[in-house]
């Protein structure tokens, strides 16, 4: 804040007036924040009430480096989704969609490029309250449920020694699990905000080439993901 002084023969007789003003304003603005702390301490829920809540998530995933030897892009990416939960006291348990999306570089038949890979999972999801400090609570959290990644395109044509073969993408399904933590607190009215950080693992079978042989096998791959919450709470 830039400020500027000037001199004037009428200071002395100003100077109290203007510190009166200055003072006022200063309580009025303390009451009002004074009067907003109440009202967002007020719209904290009792341990006993029972809650509702929908909320926006955005924020970033890191996959696997591992999944760079099947040519994804594992570099973070950008990730959304949302959540409904409901909760009373130190627990809460809800609905979560997610989602992101890469690529995965196809280098067959002197193709450089590939399909997009979106990957949105669909869990439940569950979190204890493990302390509560300065309106902020700090939470535990637990979730499961189904990762679909599909491509697009789902299917591309190569050259093999002059003649054109398609190659499908089929879709994936498979089961994931992860835990973290989250941190949550009450905004004004019925809004709160929350920060999370979780890590994932998902399997699914893969194939490589080990010299001549195309070996196949079920691999674990993990995931990370911070995320921030804007949620608008129903209920009591």
């Amino acid at each position: 804040m830039r400020g500027r002084l000037r001199s004037s023969g009428t200071r002395a007789r100003g100077t109290p007036f203007r510190v009166a003003a200055i003072v006022a304003l200063l309580l009025a603005l303390a009451s009002g924040a004074g009067r907003r702390a109440n009202a967002a301490e007020n719209s904290t829920p009792p341990d006993g009430a029972r809650w509702y809540s929908l909320g926006l998530l955005t924020g970033s995933i890191r996959l696997d480096p591992a999944l760079a030897n099947y040519q994804w892009d594992v570099a973070p990416r950008f990730a959304w989704g949302g959540q409904a939960m409901a909760g009373q006291g130190r627990w809460a348990l809800g609905a979560r969609m997610l989602e992101t999306q890469t690529t995965q570089t196809a280098n067959v038949g002197g193709t450089s490029g590939g399909p997009e890979v979106r990957a949105t999972s669909w869990e439940l999801v569950g979190n204890a309250r493990l302390a509560r400090s300065f309106g902020v609570e700090l939470l535990a959290l637990a979730s499961g449920g189904l990762l679909h990644l599909g491509y697009h395109p789902d299917q591309m044509t190569i050259d093999v020694s002059g003649t054109p073969v398609v190659v499908a993408f089929r879709p994936i399904d498979e089961w994931i699990g992860g835990a973290g933590l989250g941190a949550r607190r009450e905004l004004l009215g019925a809004w709160r905000a929350g920060a999370e950080l979780e890590w994932r693992r998902f399997s699914m079978d893969t194939a490589h080439r080990n010299g001549s042989v195309i070996e196949t096998q079920r691999q674990s791959f993990d995931d990370w993901s911070v995320r921030l919450e804007l949620a608008r709470r129903f209920g009591r």
